[in-house]
């Protein structure tokens, strides 16, 4: 078990006009590195998990996005480190172009599973899918 307090990340659906989900590649050098995992990030001090995702979407992809939902939260303990994940959902706008630093990859969410993910993100998939339900996208396994 960690010996520090859980860190709390804000990771995001993000979903493009075609109900496709993006995600980015972690870096090598990174926990969990060369899997591909929802962008997302460390919330900040005096920073609401909302914001935190807004702030890390824009960061990480140069997307804002749009109709912004709460999918839910769950904690996810590696051996090394304890994280409170905080998932969001909301939709992009295809008209703006990615400005991504880490390899990015739009594929459908009935394909999720497929995708080498962290533990973490895999715990997830069943709340992505319920909001791609939700948000009128289909599942399909197109890529």
């Amino acid at each position: 078990m960690p010996s520090t307090a859980p860190r709390d990340i804000a990771l995001i659906a993000a979903f493009n006009s075609q109900g496709q989900i993006l995600l980015l590649q972690r870096p090598e050098s990174a926990h969990c590195g060369g899997l591909w995992s929802f962008p997302g990030g460390k919330v900040e001090a005096r920073e609401s998990p909302l914001t935190a995702a807004r702030r890390e979407l824009i960061e990480e992809t140069g997307l804002t996005g749009s109709d912004w939902r709460m999918l839910g939260s769950h904690r996810h303990v590696y051996p090394e480190i304890a994280l409170d994940l905080h998932l969001f959902a909301c939709r992009c706008d295809p008209s703006v172009k990615l400005r991504c630093q880490q390899s990015p990859m739009w594929t459908m969410p009935g394909r999720l599973g497929a995708v080498p993910m962290p533990a973490a993100n895999q715990a997830l998939l069943g709340l992505v899918m319920s909001a791609a339900a939700d948000m009128g996208v289909t599942a399909g396994t197109e890529p």
